[in-house]
């Protein structure tokens, strides 16, 4: 190591929380920045990949995180890289189906790059993507590794738990399953999983699809049953198709032919009544006298705070379609958008991704999501720390928390300002009838403006009032 080089004190290093899985290298914080510390094994070779211009170009076509090697050192002398930070983690169990869809194309044709000069991924799992807006981002630099002989891609099956099979689940409107399944971050989405939840209609419908999951798992079930002579047999033969001059073609035909049926899935998305919100012109789709259309003196008030404040951040919970996130967003804001309705989120992810306006649309409902497990005993950690903005909006939300999640006013304003580094803008509409319970709950179901507005003033120092519409409706500007 240089003489110049820097050593980063130890115990200014925060470790994030899956890095210690990689075997090249470990992740931290440091002041900032997010730096990579690499095994000396590796740091040779990335050195290698950058002078031969893999490296640069992976990142100049979007493929790679930014990265660039840094004059720092560990206390044990390692080499450390900086990486640019990606402002929101987020995990693909929070991805709208189009999401997981983008980063697994993502995947592929990184990997189908890497082919061409004998390299590959050493993992197929979304762990390593985060989303950047609506711009999917693959952050692990030291998964790249040589590629092997034997094998066309070594973590197929790892894709498959992990991008195909959930995608499968997708595109047959089995929504909940993909999540929650997601969430195993071992096991992920197994085959039998998929056989199982699968629809018998999506199964006729892609006999193709359904083939591939099943005819390996009989072929497997089969090759157990072999004499370990002839396992090692078939295997040595396998070798040796997969090997020679004609292997990297081969395994780029595999990966082709893999992004091929990734890319031409049609994602069903749920039916949905929130889905309609800001796109009805129908006063009765709400049962109500008016349509969200009649409500331009609330939207010119949004938008005149958003134009005075002009907040780096914003944080939007119960997003819906995205409607005051893009007004968010195309203030220069970069906007975090929650909700709880796939359907709906998904034509905002739809549409920011078109008019490529700065927003993340995250299914996470902030009031009941927490810490989820993680590797090692290692939490993943909670929306209040990763979802943390300078401006949070709750618009026309919290009289539905409080009929269906049952949470009191003063709960509900605690937690928002926990999401607040700075400003929130909440609005009071009168409270709906209990969706839990035979009868509505005195200090829950009945709160008025000015109830709120004194749990607000228990965190904010400053509370103003303005109108909404209708009339009823209240917007409580809110500064620490």
């Amino acid at each position: 190591m240089a003489a110049s080089a820097e050593t980063i004190p130890p115990e200014e290093q925060r470790w994030l929380t899956e890095s210690f899985v990689d075997p090249n290298g470990r992740v931290f914080e440091w002041r900032g920045d997010i730096y990579r510390m690499l095994e000396p094994a590796y740091a040779v070779r990335w050195k290698e990949l950058t002078d031969q211009g893999v490296i640069p170009e992976l990142i100049r076509d979007g493929l790679l995180v930014e990265s660039e090697l840094t004059h720092f050192t560990t206390e044990s002398e390692k080499v450390v890289l900086r990486h640019r930070r990606v402002p929101v983690v987020s995990y693909c169990y929070e991805w709208v189906p189009g999401m997981l869809k983008d980063a697994a194309l993502v995947t592929l044709e990184l990997c189908i790059r890497l082919t061409e000069k004998g390299l590959t991924l050493q993992d197929g799992h979304p762990w390593n993507i985060l989303f950047d807006g609506t711009k999917p981002v693959y952050i692990d630099a030291s998964s790249i590794v040589p590629a092997r002989d034997d094998i066309l891609w070594a973590p197929y099956q790892q894709f498959c738990n992990f991008f195909l099979f959930p995608l499968y689940l997708y595109a047959a409107g089995c929504d909940r399953p993909a999540r929650w399944l997601l969430r195993d971050y071992l096991a992920g989405v197994t085959d039998d999983d998929l056989l199982s939840a699968l629809p018998v209609s999506f199964k006729l419908r892609h006999p193709r699809r359904t083939l591939s999951v099943t005819f390996p798992k009989l072929v497997s079930k089969l090759f157990e049953r072999l004499p370990d002579e002839l396992q090692q047999r078939f295997l040595s033969i396998s070798r040796s198709a997969n090997s020679g001059p004609a292997s990297v073609k081969l395994k780029r035909k595999f990966l082709e032919s893999l992004r091929k049926d990734v890319d031409g899935l049609q994602l069903r998305g749920s039916a949905s009544h929130w889905a309609k919100y800001y796109g009805t012109g129908d006063k009765n789709y709400f049962r109500t006298d008016l349509s969200p259309r009649d409500w331009q003196q609330k939207q010119e008030a949004v938008g005149k705070i958003l134009s005075n404040l002009h907040p780096q951040s914003v944080l939007d919970v119960g997003a819906n379609t995205g409607h005051y996130a893009k007004m968010a967003a195309t203030n220069g804001a970069r906007v975090t958008a929650c909700e709880t309705d796939v359907s709906a989120l998904t034509h905002c992810y739809d549409e920011a991704r078109k008019e490529k306006l700065n927003i993340l649309p995250l299914a996470v409902n902030v009031f009941s999501a927490s810490s989820t497990p993680g590797r090692g005993g290692i939490a993943c950690p909670a929306p209040r720390e990763r979802f943390r903005s300078e401006f949070v909006m709750g618009l026309a939300v919290i009289h539905h928390v409080v009929a269906i999640q049952r949470l009191p006013i003063a709960r509900i304003t605690e937690m928002l300002a926990g999401l607040s580094s700075r400003w929130l803008l909440l609005e009071y509409a009168p409270p709906l009838q209990a969706k839990i319970g035979a009868s509505p709950v005195p200090l829950l179901d009945d709160f008025t403006a000015s109830d709120l507005e004194i749990c607000l003033k228990e965190h904010f120092k400053t509370v103003r009032c303005f109108p909404s519409y209708p009339n009823v409706r209240k917007l409580f500007l809110c500064e620490k």
